[in-house]
């Protein structure tokens, strides 16, 4: 299935959740099922869910408002919370190219507080990418998707002279692969108590070409 929000197209695959993550980074548990992202409801589905809860009343009473007990929801869920926008080009060195690019949180149906994001293990286009801590604080939104107001800036280092470099980047692919890992670091609060949580977030998503036709 792809996806295109923002100008960047998302090619999203589904696949089985095998990754270990530590049990907990700093002080909060890694729990990637503690978010539920809303989706977009249709007239069938709104029918459907009706339907269910008649049939099985009080079900997912222990549960978020519903939340189902599927392992693969929750992974899905998980991995949606975060996406990344249209890149921009930053600037341009003898060394190397620096990107803007926006990061989007989907909308959930909890409340919660991020305090900061962690990347791990980004690859774009082949070449492995460090991208800084995000210490920006913000709440997780609940009607729509919400475009933070300060984006990524990651640098790729290209060794070969600068022109050609840029030249052989900018008109090798339309797109990018893109892969990486997430880890958001927030509080919630459930029946009146807070708790901190870090979410790993699988990113599998190609992206635009920014350099395309400059």
């Amino acid at each position: 299935m792809a996806l295109t929000f923002c100008g960047l197209a998302f090619a999203i695959t589904a696949f089985p959740q095998t990754r270990t993550y530590p049990k907990e980074i700093r002080g909060y548990k890694v729990e990637r099922a503690v978010v539920e992202v809303k989706k977009p409801e249709t007239k069938t589905g709104k029918q459907a869910s009706t339907q269910t809860q008649t049939q099985n009343p009080g079900q997912n009473s222990a549960n978020y408002p519903g939340q189902t007990n599927s392992a693969t929801s929750s992974d899905s869920d998980a991995d949606a919370l975060i996406k990344l926008g249209k890149p921009e080009l930053a600037s341009v060195t003898p060394l190397g190219i620096t990107f803007e690019v926006p990061i989007v949180v989907a909308p959930v149906k909890q409340s919660g507080h991020i305090d900061f994001l962690v990347f791990e293990d980004m690859v774009v286009n082949g070449r492995s990418v460090e991208i800084a801590e995000y210490h920006r604080a913000f709440d997780l939104p609940n009607k729509q998707p919400l475009t933070l107001n300060e984006p990524l800036r990651f640098y790729i280092y290209l060794p070969s002279a600068l022109l050609a470099a840029v030249d052989e980047w900018g008109n090798s692919k339309e797109t990018w692969p893109v892969t990486g890992r997430v880890y958001v670091f927030a509080k919630f609060k459930k029946f009146g108590f807070s708790f901190k949580r870090c979410i790993p977030v699988e990113l599998n998503a190609t992206m635009r070409n920014p350099l395309r036709g400059r």
